[in-house]
């Protein structure tokens, strides 16, 4: 049986079926971002565990990261349940019962901590959710007692950050970089490490997975910025490993029939089409995907093509990548402007199926050279 109910505060909801001594799982959906959740298991009233419904290999990393690496231990590609994950160690005696018990206390704490942040969302109920292996069976008011001040903070945060899985996107490199010239108390290389997550687009657990801070010292950090607009927090993405061995191309485009006649060109030739209608999620995409090919419609609405061609060399993983700009025309001021956002090349969208072909013989069949 499943109880939806709409715009409820999530821990008074979780009280009401504690003091019910309810047994199942309960979700919430972040408002400010409906792709991210929070989950809390229930046994009669006790909390068996709480995680998030996604971006678990963010989780497990940020949270456990560190013994996994002082201990040797690969992380598998993806990891769809967290819980699972380290009932398996602990069943391959990777850790101890206690070790096990001590390891989970921790992430539900944590997700405990947005789950009751959160000032009013969507919750379900399920009453026939439970888990297996089970170690815990916490009283709410001691597993929370310790992270309360956590809780208050990230409610304070909520209006401009909405969870630790948000990407800050910087807006204006120059005030970002003098902010950090000024953080006396910021070694340079923790200030370097910031700087590259940030152009990589990482998430705040990422970034602090990076620079060996906890995440609401990051969002803290950061608020400051985020709230003068100098940085711009991106709803929550997933960037899921490819399962394809097709060759990637990325188009970012905001019209769908341009991105439809590139799906069809490249699509039946072998490709994989990623298509992106907002730019802001380019660099994720290119993270994601390692893409052979990345096209760009030059007039976008949100963004110059010319910009975001700029703004995407300067990140390590896309460097090298052959980008090619989409225009309406293609004259000398057009190709001018290509050559100083270092984009590798320019199409005109007039003869653009045509155009496309010649692309893919001359920059997916051999390495092309950028213009400098």
């Amino acid at each position: 049986m499943t109880t939806l109910i709409t715009k409820q505060v999530p821990s008074q909801f979780l009280q009401t079926l504690i003091a019910e001594n309810a047994t199942g799982r309960l979700m919430v959906h972040n408002p400010m971002d409906e792709l991210v959740t929070w989950q809390v298991y229930l046994g009669k009233g006790k909390i068996n565990f709480a995680n998030s419904g996604v971006g678990s290999i963010q989780r497990v990393q940020y949270l456990l990261g560190n013994y996994l690496n002082k201990n040797k231990i690969s992380l598998p590609p993806q990891i769809t349940d967290d819980y699972k994950y380290i009932c398996e160690l602990w069943k391959k005696e990777v850790f101890s019962f206690q070790q096990t018990r001590s390891i989970l206390t921790q992430f539900t704490q944590e997700a405990l901590v947005q789950f009751l942040a959160l000032p009013s969302a969507e919750c379900s109920f399920n009453q026939d959710d439970s888990l297996k292996d089970l170690f815990l069976n916490l009283d709410l008011d001691k597993t929370i007692q310790s992270v309360e001040h956590k809780i208050r903070y990230w409610g304070e945060l909520h209006p401009h950050i909405s969870s630790p899985f948000q990407r800050p996107l910087v807006e204006n490199w120059q005030e970002i970089k003098a902010m950090l010239n000024l953080s006396h108390r910021r070694s340079e290389q923790w200030c370097e490490q910031l700087l590259d997550g940030l152009k990589n687009l990482s998430c705040l657990y990422e970034l602090a997975r990076k620079t060996n801070s906890s995440a609401l010292e990051l969002a803290l950090f950061l608020h400051p910025q985020i709230k003068s607009g100098e940085i711009k927090m991106l709803a929550y993405q997933e960037l899921s490993v490819d399962n394809y061995n097709l060759p990637v191309v990325i188009s970012v485009n905001n019209r769908p029939s341009v991105q439809e006649v590139v799906r069809q060109t490249l699509g039946q030739r072998g490709f994989k089409v990623v298509c992106i209608d907002d730019p802001c999620h380019a660099l994720a995409a290119a993270i994601s995907h390692n893409p052979q090919l990345i096209l760009i419609d030059a007039e976008m609405p949100e963004i110059s093509g010319y910009e975001l061609c700029r703004l995407l060399r300067k990140s390590s993983a896309v460097r090298e990548t052959p980008i090619i700009l989409l225009n309406q025309n293609d004259g000398v001021m057009e190709q001018i402007q290509g050559r100083l956002a270092k984009a590798s090349g320019q199409i005109n969208k007039q003869f653009l199926s045509q155009q496309l072909l010649q692309v893919r013989k001359d920059y997916l069949n051999s390495p092309p050279a950028l213009c400098l």
